[in-house]
Formats: C-alpha cells, sequence, structure tokens
C-alpha cells in the first residue's frame, strides 16, 4: 500500500512538472530575403523534438511553431536554431503554461526551464488579476540582444488564458 502512494505521489509530481512549457511560439525572424532561406529555416526547425506544427512566412517574416504536450523545447533553443540558420531571432508572441510567483515586486511565470519575468507595460486588468498558481497566457516577449540569450526573458502578457 506504500508504495502505491509513492507511486501515485510521483505521477503528480510529474504531471505537474510537464504541464509547465512552451505551447505555441510565433518568432519574428529577421534576414530572410528568399524562399529558399525559409524552406531552409523551416526544415531546421522541423529536426527539433517537441514541434508539432511549423510553418515559416517569408512575407510575415516570422516562425509559426506549434509544440507538442509534454515538450521540452525552450525559447532559447529555439531562438538559437534560427540563429545558426543565419537569422536574427527577435520578438515572439508566446503561449505557454507556468508557475506564477511573486518575487519581490515583479511577478515571475516559470516554465520547467525558463523564467519569464512580467514587464509592467502589461495592462492594468491583467496585473490586477494574477496570483500564484499553475497558469496559461498569452504575451509577447521582448527582444534580447543576440549574445545576450539566457533562460529568462521580459515579457508583456496580454491575455490570461
Amino acid at each position: 500500500m506504500k508504495k502505491l502512494g509513492i507511486i501515485a505521489l510521483l505521477t503528480i509530481i510529474g504531471l505537474n512538472s510537464a504541464m509547465a512549457q512552451l505551447i505555441k511560439v510565433d518568432q519574428e525572424v529577421f534576414g530572410m530575403d528568399c524562399a529558399p532561406c525559409a524552406y531552409g529555416l523551416e526544415r531546421g526547425l522541423k529536426k527539433m523534438d517537441g514541434l508539432e506544427k511549423v510553418q515559416v512566412s517569408l512575407n510575415d517574416g516570422k516562425a509559426y511553431l506549434q509544440l507538442s504536450v509534454n515538450n521540452k523545447l525552450t525559447l532559447k533553443k529555439i531562438q538559437e536554431l534560427v540563429k545558426s540558420n543565419g537569422f536574427s531571432a527577435r520578438n515572439a508572441i508566446v503561449t505557454l503554461k507556468g508557475e506564477l510567483s511573486k518575487v519581490g515586486d515583479e511577478w515571475q511565470l516559470n516554465t520547467d526551464d525558463e523564467t519569464f519575468t512580467i514587464t509592467p507595460d502589461t495592462p492594468a486588468n491583467v496585473l490586477s488579476a494574477l496570483n500564484t498558481r499553475q497558469v496559461t497566457v498569452k504575451g509577447h516577449v521582448k527582444d534580447e540582444e543576440d549574445g545576450n540569450l539566457d533562460n529568462s526573458w521580459k515579457i508583456q502578457i496580454t491575455e490570461i488564458l
């Protein structure tokens, strides 16, 4: 009976951590100026584990990524792949699940491997609805310099889903 309780507890813990992840990323890509460029980037992105659907649009200058359930991808890994293909990854619109917490005066949303600090320019009605919990949000991730990529980002939440 004791073993069954331990297994159940580990399963619950595993499910909670698996739920903290990126769901969707619309990544701006600078430097694509031809169809073969966009096709090459799309092929490169499709090789990443955890992507369900990939579309790169030369006209929009974006890579549209739908991530699979329980993926282990990070925004940093996606942007690094874009950059390794010779492009610059800029702003992104992301949908993600994570754990909201307040650190000092700042709200943070943590996934398994990344931290998203909520910016003060997040609309007041969204900021007032924040409380510590597991949440799914959509927001605009601020551009980082190519050499400054780490696992922490600034995000303006536009919607709590």
